[in-house]
């Protein structure tokens, strides 16, 4: 902090308070935290004396307190490490707020969690995501209101303050309106790019805290721009859907469907922080591979780069990968799956030696109406249940029977007198014959009778089913209400191709997972109740539809960007049937304002997007200004030259401390050739693959398709051999890998046409 920075603080008239407040609240939280430990070791010591009674004595009392002590230990634990994590910087906010129904002021500061005086029960610390501090995110000062527990409170709102805290210390009070808090935003944006994510709580914006707290009860659908804020705000709904509704969603059952490993690694310093340490996070290629077993699946980024390279059945292929993730195709597997139903049903009587059990008419009924909140499958396992059950019960009334009818003729013989004593000697021994025959009958085809009814019953697993229908241009023509016989022809020997080769492309999942749900049912495990989809854009309709009916749960919260959408191939250029068809009671929301970059690499970043054949929405860069954009020329075939070049860059870069750098090339092709170059530099240099975690201080050089949801000081986009083209999948590309850069935007190539440079205004870049 430079003098002049300690006597703007040391000079606001409320410094020596706040100082003190600030004292007051760390010493609070170490006394909390010394009380925790005393108490977390006499729990500890609790624990070792139940188990020593466990061992000595069958107690379900003393199980019942052993649990009690584990469960309080590890919510103290959770608690603690929350605590211990923000003594340095406690709170970032205060409010001073008068309700119309007390008409007494309380201040109120506000942090990253919450904290009581356990005497009085007075706040503390109010926890951000608490319904009153919303105030401080949405509410200017004077007349306010806010949600609290399904009704409106009102008050007035005096004061907003924002502290810079740091290591302790108070570096900085500001008495916020709307420009103070604008200045507070500038200083966040300017800094650097490993930090960022973890600090966004402060600075949360009032369209991003709309987005936030919107209902937690229906899904939501946000369409952000590059740099908007989509993940932090993702992941600070989860937070604050568990901080509404923890009691009822354990974490274990919330999910974040992420890009890629890489991204997930990116997060993942922010989740613990936020509260989140628990929810599953995961990619929907990985949770799929768990779900389903084992499947073998082709690359899914093989796909993007035969298009980007362009061979010769690109448009059959972009045909295909689009059908298969159409709403269409999910009727196509669901009138399929239908049919499998109705086959299944049982039709014929139940019967032990001659005797009819259950009727075919009510075991059908009871498959196809009564049990139809069970996967098809294990309809049939309660329909096994059922008939054993029955036959236990009826069993013995059956050889009851048995006995009477041959009992009562054995009467009627032994009773006539007038009846040949021969010939009722044989009579007598012919019933008792068949009486033991019928009797040991019963016994025999009990036995096997519910395994022999069910053997009629053709249960495929869900792989084989798929592949018969997508094998079968006949079924496909059969169960499609659109498709000619040259298309399902051409699907037909399309997948034919692919499962010869022993794997599945990423567009069989949604089906696949789909006829699951239906025949065998999600394992528990899998059963998620929240989701959480970030880079949605890459997905395709198929896919939402085939989670929301798989998970049976709408709860979905959705952000992308559809100018990002590289994978659009799939089927996704536009939400509007994502909340007609899927979601139809989701919420809608658009966040065009860009955080992230400056407005000079924005302007040209929607330069590249305005070449787009889709109508898109221009992003707005918040007022942060910076360098504008550099194109280089280089000459590719010098590489010793263009080496160089970078390596000075890159200095130059680190020299101005911007040192999360960005390297990016168009294919991962191309990323090997640019790395190829560093392989005598002592720089460190790091080519990223999906898989891999960024290494600390290095370098990274990545594909543009990678670099997406990532963001770095700088970034230099290089192109060797591959230029863009005005291909819409090219400039998606582009688009992405120039909005990656907080700072600093370099283009590297043999021409600006490189970059589709001159079909934009000059006057936003410079040569």
């Amino acid at each position: 902090m430079s003098a002049n920075d300690q006597v703007s603080v040391r000079g606001h008239k409320d410094y020596q308070r706040e100082v003190e407040r600030l004292e007051f609240t760390k010493e609070y939280i170490r006394t909390v935290l010394d009380i925790s430990k005393e108490n977390k070791e006499l729990v500890v010591e609790n624990m070792k004396q139940s188990f020593a009674e466990l061992n000595s004595r069958d107690s379900s009392t003393s199980y019942t307190d052993l649990l009690a002590n584990a469960n309080y230990l590890e919510l103290a634990e959770s608690e603690l490490k929350r605590l211990e994590s923000v003594i340095g910087k406690p709170y970032f906010s205060r409010i001073d707020f008068t309700s119309n129904s007390t008409n007494t002021e309380e201040v109120l500061y506000i942090g990253k969690v919450s904290l009581f005086d356990r005497v009085t029960q007075q706040p503390i610390i109010v926890d951000w995501r608490s319904p009153i501090a919303n105030v401080y995110y949405d509410g200017r000062l004077g007349e306010v209101s806010y949600e609290a527990y399904g009704e409106t409170q009102t008050g007035y709102l005096s004061l907003k303050r924002q502290y810079e805290i740091a290591g302790g210390l108070l570096k900085e009070i500001r008495d916020i309106d709307l420009t103070t808090h604008d200045e507070l935003l500038q200083k966040s944006l300017s800094g650097k790019a490993d930090n960022r994510l973890t600090e966004i709580v402060a600075t949360i914006q009032n369209e991003q805290n709309e987005v936030i707290r919107a209902s937690l009860t229906h899904p939501i659908i946000v369409q952000g721009a590059a740099g908007s804020g989509k993940t932090t705000i993702a992941l600070h709904r989860i937070s604050y859907f568990l901080y509404s509704f923890g009691y009822r969603f354990p974490p274990e059952k919330l999910m974040i469907l992420a890009p890629n490993r890489l991204f997930i690694d990116y997060i993942s310093a922010v989740l613990p922080e936020l509260g989140v340490n628990k929810i599953n996070q995961t990619t929907y290629i990985d949770f799929m591979k768990s779900c389903l077993g084992k499947i073998k699946l082709f690359s899914p980024n093989s796909k993007l780069m035969k298009l980007l390279e362009g061979n010769g059945a690109k448009n059959s292929v972009q045909w295909i990968s689009s059908f298969k993730g159409s709403l269409e195709f999910k009727e196509i597997i669901h009138r399929y799956i239908n049919e499998l139903e109705k086959n299944l049903a049982p039709k014929e009587d139940f019967v032990v030696e001659k005797s009819v059990l259950l009727k075919g008419i009510k075991l059908k009924k009871l498959f196809l109406k009564e049990y139809t909140y069970l996967p098809i499958y294990k309809r049939m396992e309660k329909i096994k249940n059922l008939l054993e059950d029955d036959l236990k019960k009826k069993k013995s009334m059956m050889l009851s029977n048995l006995n009477k009818k041959y009992d009562e003729a054995l009467d009627k013989v032994l009773y006539n007198t007038k009846m040949n004593p021969e010939k009722r000697k044989q009579i007598v021994v012919s019933l008792m014959d068949r009486k033991e025959e019928r009797k040991k009958t019963v016994e025999q085809e009990s036995k096997a009778a519910v395994k022999k009814y069910l053997n009629s019953f053709v249960m495929k697993d869900i792989f084989t089913l798929y592949k018969e229908l997508m094998t079968s241009p006949e079924s496909l023509k059969k169960y499609s209400s659109t498709l000619t016989d040259q298309e399902c022809k051409l699907l037909s020997k399309y997948c034919q191709r692919i499962f010869e080769r022993g794997a599945y492309e990423l567009e069989d999942l949604a089906p696949i997972f789909l006829m699951k749900a239906k025949l065998e049912g999600i394992d528990d495990q899998y059963k998620m109740r929240s989701i959480f989809i970030d880079e949605a854009q890459d997905y395709s309709y198929f896919q939402f539809a085939a989670l929301k009916e798989g998970f049976e749960t709408d709860l979905f919260t959705i952000v992308g960007d559809l100018a990002q959408g590289i994978h659009s191939y799939r089927g996704l250029n536009s939400w509007t049937p994502v909340m007609k068809e899927i979601f139809p009671n989701a919420n809608y929301q658009t966040l065009q304002k860009s955080y992230r970059t400056t407005v000079e690499i924005m302007n040209l970043a929607n330069e590249i997007l305005k070449l787009m054949d889709q109508e898109l929405p221009r992003v707005e860069p918040v007022i942060r200004h910076g360098q504008k954009p550099l194109f280089k020329t280089i000459n590719p075939t010098n590489l010793e030259q263009v080496r160089h070049q970078l390596e000075q860059d890159i200095s130059s870069l680190k020299k101005e401390e911007l040192h999360s750098i960005a390297i990016i090339g168009r294919t991962d092709r191309e990323c090997q050739k640019i790395d190829q170059l560093f392989e005598n530099s002592d720089l460190p240099i790091q080519l990223l693959e999906e898989k891999q975690e960024m290494k600390k201080g290095h370098i990274v050089i990545l594909p543009s398709y990678l670099s997406k949801g990532l963001e770095f000081d700088a970034v230099l986009i290089v192109c060797l051999e591959e230029p863009y083209s005005k291909a819409d999948l090219d400039i998606k590309l582009l688009y992405v890998s120039m909005t990656r850069p907080m700072h600093r935007l370099y283009l590297y190539g043999n021409d600006p046409a490189d970059f589709l440079l001159n079909s934009t205004d000059s006057s936003y870049y410079v040569r």
